[in-house]
């Protein structure tokens, strides 16, 4: 059971959620001189912690997009002078940041440690570069509480058949720290294990509720369960598709042959229904790379502003653009027309790429063409917008020398370089 949760955040303070899940299970200790064993019950606290992507710090390699995350654990029995502390070390990778975005990606780490009866604090530490988050809360454990372990709330309940992390038995259930479903999520799953409940045939019945939190049942699922082990593991899910918005509890009660209730627990979700024009990209890659959709003149303004100016302009400006197009076109800039050092995005293919996107018609040279001009690219839209970029000092970097684009400038000092099958184009 938690006493309390608090979550603090430093500057540039990374924000993630915590969710502590207690197992109860069974030590065996061997005295190597008597040769003998003792049992005795002891208790697991599961740490799931749940880490937004844009939260982190991120460095790319070989085109590979990753974050290195250091989180320092602590625990401290609050009744006896005894403590663990430990680091945990992971590397975290995105495919792209606009992938990262649509879907809303989050990294999951699992952790744990072997604990006794009382009460205990602990904290997580999540830092990654310059940021840093941590959630301390306060943990009691007592033995008349676990006839059931905590509820594992999930994502998804699959068959493990690879031997993948966040395994549970055979399952591979991956948990959702956050509590939080959406649009995303058809299904609420959940795991959890029974103890010692034995009933009077060999068969229990599990109910499963969700309720408003007004205390209406909204779903119930009745299941019995074939009692075969002193310690067994069961899971369900609910859809959740048609759930309005808001918090209910997902109620588990275990119920004799006479309907009489063994053991239950209780936890609590929440239902969001965000649309993606509600989302805030503040502080997503590129959010306030604005600069080639406003002009020159507005964006020299934007950065005039005061903070919370800037805040409102981003907000309303994102209401007018798609934030996941417009990261998708500097992310192919960045990596299909870079030059040297410079990111694609700062190169003049890149700017008017990030701008109009894909040209409907993109006129090379034939290789026998290079023989006699250099290497360029005549991009061409449906509107009637052109652009000439050519390659002037053989380097990869493609100059913008003409457009017809009234918001671009052509540089008529550099026609020379234009080959003489466009000169016709530019006169």
């Amino acid at each position: 059971m938690i006493i309390s949760i608090c979550l603090l955040i430093a500057t540039s303070g990374i924000e993630f959620h915590t969710d502590p899940v207690v197992y109860r299970t069974t030590l065996e200790i061997e005295d190597t001189i008597s040769h003998t064993i003792e049992t005795g019950e002891i208790f697991y606290a599961e740490f799931n912690c749940e880490i937004p992507y844009n939260e982190l710090d991120y460095e790319s390699a070989e085109d590979i997009i990753f974050a290195n995350v250091i989180i320092p654990f602590k625990i401290r029995d609050l009744t006896r002078p005894d403590s663990l502390i430990d680091t945990l070390y992971r590397q975290f990778t995105l495919p792209s940041f606009s992938y990262a975005a649509k879907q809303r990606v989050s990294f999951i780490v699992q952790f744990g440690t072997y604990l006794t009866e009382g009460r205990f604090n602990y904290s997580i530490e999540i830092l990654s570069g310059d940021k840093r988050g941590i959630s301390e809360a306060v943990l009691e454990i007592t033995d008349e509480d676990y006839g059931m372990s905590d509820i594992l709330l999930s994502s998804e309940i699959t068959i493990d058949t690879a031997g993948t992390y966040l395994k549970k038995g055979n399952l591979r259930v991956i948990p959702r720290p956050s509590h939080s479903f959406d649009e995303r999520f058809e299904n609420l799953c959940f795991y959890y294990e029974l103890y010692d409940v034995v009933p009077t045939y060999d068969t229990v019945t599990a109910t499963y509720l969700i309720l408003s939190r007004e205390g209406k049942i909204v779903r119930k699922i009745s299941r019995p369960i074939d009692k075969v082990f002193p310690s067994q593991a069961a899971n369900c899910g609910f859809n959740v598709l048609g759930l309005e918005p808001g918090e209910y509890d997902l109620l588990i009660s275990i119920e004799d042959d006479e309907s009489n209730v063994i053991v239950q627990k209780e936890t609590r979700f929440n239902i969001s229904r965000a649309q993606r024009k509600e989302v805030s990209y503040e502080g997503m890659p590129y959010y306030d790379e604005i600069e080639y959709l406003v002009g020159p003149h507005a964006y020299d303004e934007f950065k005039h502003l005061p903070e919370e100016g800037k805040k409102r302009f981003l907000d309303k400006f994102w209401q007018k653009y798609d934030y996941y197009e417009i990261a998708e076109r500097f992310e192919y800039a960045d990596e299909h027309y870079r030059y040297g050092g410079k990111p694609g995005s700062k190169t003049d293919r890149g700017r008017i790429y990030i701008k109009r996107g894909d040209p409907d018609e993109i006129d090379r040279p034939q290789p026998l063409q290079l023989q006699e001009s250099r290497p360029y690219e005549h991009w061409q839209y449906l509107n009637g917008d052109d652009y000439i970029f050519v390659d002037i000092a053989g380097t990869n970097n493609y100059v913008l020398v003409w457009t017809n684009d009234l918001d671009e400038q052509s540089q008529p000092t550099l026609y020379k370089y234009l080959p003489p099958e466009k000169l016709d184009i530019v006169h």
